[in-house]
């Protein structure tokens, strides 16, 4: 998935950006990202995605997020070769994270989701007074030629500036301290991602 062997070097330049402004762009395989679509996309036809909910809600709100989520779980039957590679290689950013900044993250969190044209996701924060063991946040693009007109781009904030707008291009992950307040723009024709969290 990522374009490197040795994985724990390669993602220091990475960190080193992550440190000093909250959030970096690491490169992903873009056919890797492709077959990542693919397993999101049997999966979404196959009727195994849910309605998602807000943090701390037992039932979705659609006013305020109104995707589509599928877990990944690597215990689950459901999950093929792709999903498979993806949990570990991201398990490996996740080791190469706590030794990098000497935190303590023994958790992650990941699910497929997925964004049909006119849907959303308000600005929040991944960190809550009932969740705050969220400590880093990332979103993998999965979308093929996504042009300016199809909306759906991720806006990060600090301190009410704007302080990234990401296209959501196949290729392209996202890694960001989770107390950032984010959203997802309405997109215009149907948007694929793989999110998640490194959590203590």
């Amino acid at each position: 998935m990522f374009p490197a062997n040795n994985l724990p070097q390669f993602f220091e330049e990475y960190f080193e950006e992550l440190s000093t402004q909250s959030w970096t762009q690491i490169p992903i395989d873009t056919d890797f990202s492709i077959k990542l679509r693919n397993s999101a996309e049997s999966k979404f036809n196959s009727d195994l995605f849910k309605a998602a909910r807000v943090t701390d809600s037992i039932n979705p709100l659609p006013t305020i997020r109104n995707d589509s989520i599928f877990w990944l779980d690597a215990k689950s039957e459901t999950l093929n070769a792709t999903d498979q590679v993806a949990l570990t290689q991201i398990d490996v950013l996740k080791e190469s994270l706590k030794n990098y900044f000497r935190l303590s993250l023994t958790e992650l969190e990941c699910h497929y989701a997925v964004y049909p044209a006119g849907h959303f996701y308000k600005k929040h924060s991944d960190v809550t007074a009932q969740n705050n063991k969220r400590i880093f946040s990332f979103v993998i693009y999965l979308n093929n030629s996504w042009q300016p007109d199809d909306g759906g781009e991720l806006l990060g904030y600090e301190e009410e500036q704007t302080l990234f707008k990401i296209r959501p291009q196949a290729g392209n992950m996202i890694l960001f301290k989770s107390e950032l307040e984010h959203e997802v723009l309405t997109t215009y024709k149907t948007r694929y991602s793989l999110t998640g969290w490194i959590r203590k």
